[in-house]
């Protein structure tokens, strides 16, 4: 019998294979949330680019910011 030092632990945040597979629903459910994020960002930018300055700074921002920011591809975070 081995004895339990010779018994690998299991390690955390491991999915056994089966798991790892993606199925076309889990896919598509991915693609639709991505789309959704980026269209948010893609409407945020746009409206943070009419605020005035007044809006900006009780936000805590400058013009060069807000810019910045709407510069930003969609994708990007």
């Amino acid at each position: 019998m081995a004895s339990p030092s010779m018994i690998p632990a299991p390690r955390a945040g491991l999915a056994p294979a089966a798991d790892l597979t993606l199925r076309p629903a889990t896919m598509l459910q991915r693609a639709f949330s991505a789309l959704a994020n980026w269209n948010d960002r893609y409407r945020q930018r746009i409206h943070l680019a009419q605020l005035d300055e007044r809006m900006l700074r009780d936000m805590g921002l400058t013009r060069a910011d807000a810019v910045g920011e709407y510069d930003k591809p969609f994708w990007r975070g």
